[in-house]
Order: C-alpha cells, then sequence, then structure tokens
C-alpha cells in the first residue's frame, strides 16, 4: 500500500512539473519580423481550441490587464473601449486588403500599433500580450475569434 501511494505522488509530482513545459512560456512576438501580406497564418488558429480561446476572451483580468471583454462587446453596435467584436471574422477580412483574416486579428492581439480601427486612439489595447500570454493562447485566442462572423 505504501509502494502505491509513493507510485502515485511520483505520478502526480511528474505531471505537476511537466505541466509547466510545452507551450507555456510566453511568446515574444516583434511584430517587425512579421509580413501581414504573408498568405501563411502567423498561428495555427485553424486547430487552436476556440472553447480555450473564449473562455481567455471571458476573463476581466487577462495577462494582469484588462481581459478582452472589458473593452470588447461582441453585440453589434456596442462600444465599450475598443471597437465591437460582432462579426470579426468577416470584418477582419475586408479591413485591410491583401492580409488574411487570421493575420489581422494575430497582429491585433500582440501588436496593436500595427492596425488601430479608425476612431479609436492609437495608445488604449494593451501591448504587452505578445509577451505574457504563450503561443497556444493567442492561437487559441484568434481561433476563437474567427468563429465570430454575423448572423446572416
Amino acid at each position: 500500500m505504501k509502494q502505491l501511494r509513493i507510485i502515485g505522488l511520483w505520478i502526480a509530482l511528474s505531471a505537476f512539473v511537466l505541466s509547466g513545459c510545452g507551450g507555456q512560456r510566453p511568446v515574444a512576438v516583434d511584430a517587425r519580423d512579421l509580413n501581414p501580406f504573408s498568405e501563411e497564418a502567423f498561428c495555427a488558429w485553424h486547430i487552436g481550441n476556440p472553447s480555450a480561446g473564449q473562455e481567455l476572451f471571458e476573463r476581466p483580468v487577462l495577462a494582469d490587464g484588462a481581459g478582452c471583454i472589458t473593452c470588447h462587446a461582441r453585440e453589434p453596435g456596442i462600444t465599450l473601449v475598443g471597437p465591437s467584436l460582432f462579426g470579426v471574422a468577416a470584418t477582419a477580412a475586408k479591413r485591410q486588403p491583401g492580409v488574411i483574416p487570421a493575420n489581422y486579428l494575430y497582429l491585433a492581439i500582440v501588436a496593436p500599433e500595427h492596425y488601430v480601427v479608425d476612431g479609436f486612439p492609437h495608445d488604449v489595447m494593451p501591448a504587452h500580450y505578445a509577451d505574457a500570454l504563450s503561443e497556444q493562447e493567442i492561437t487559441n485566442l484568434v481561433s476563437y475569434l474567427m468563429t465570430l462572423y454575423p448572423d446572416e
């Protein structure tokens, strides 16, 4: 019995130590190194987890700052601090000609000064998400945003 407890404790400890590895370290993205007109996605949003991205979006505090839901509504015509993200997947496809929507959304998160929606200040969106969120978290967030199409 004691041997089973030791084995169980060892397995639990190993899982705890390993959970800190693999995709959990922040990604320091320098937007100057990214070509927004690339035909390839900056992140693997299509295999990301939109449910996990929605959970991140809905956190009132994200990466030691305001969460997405604090500043962005998902309903049409509602402006909180930033623009409404109602139908943002469709809007992103039109915002910057030649830039694929997922890359537009990715850059809006990791390098918010890259694209600022007309009528909004240039310095309101936090610029630390590239350092504070893991690559997987950013991927999941973009994956969730790509599900936000307007009702047809």
